[in-house]
């Protein structure tokens, strides 16, 4: 990682960053932040929760990560060049799809800026539901809001 952009915001560049990243290139996905300071801890033991918890809101604040939530409301984290996309969420079988192709969600976005003049930001949007296997299964019923 270039050091350039941590000297540029007047902080040090310490290994918990570099590391971070590193194990976040590593899974190439969505990681959850205790998976990340398991990760972090084998190779850093004296490094603590805080400290990891910490560097992702600064790692954050540079643009380098982004986090997002999955169906249950857990916070996830990927590298910030990570493509934008939705996650489908099954609740009954904790299955997660994630949909690249982001024109399935333009008319919702279109819809929120006519109606309540809201510029929505849907990447890495969390939609819960039931996946295919779940939805014909008897067992599974889909779970209706009045």
């Amino acid at each position: 990682m270039d050091g350039r952009i941590w000297r540029e915001r007047g902080l040090r560049l310490t290994p918990q960053p570099e590391l971070i990243l590193r194990l976040l290139e590593e899974c190439s996905g969505h990681v959850a932040p205790e998976e990340i300071y398991q990760r972090v801890h084998e190779q850093l033991p004296m490094v603590n929760r805080s400290t990891v918890y910490r560097t992702l809101d600064v790692l954050e604040g540079l643009g380098l990560v982004r986090h997002s939530h999955d169906g249950t409301g857990a916070a996830r984290y990927h590298l910030g060049e990570y493509p934008h996309h939705l996650h489908l969420f099954c609740h009954h079988c904790g299955k997660l799809v994630e949909v690249d192709d982001l024109q399935v969600v333009e008319p919702v976005i279109a819809a929120l800026r006519e109606r309540y003049d809201f510029a929505a930001d849907l990447t890495h949007f969390p939609i819960s539901g039931l996946c295919r296997d779940c939805q014909e299964s008897t067992s599974a019923q889909p779970h209706v809001s009045a």
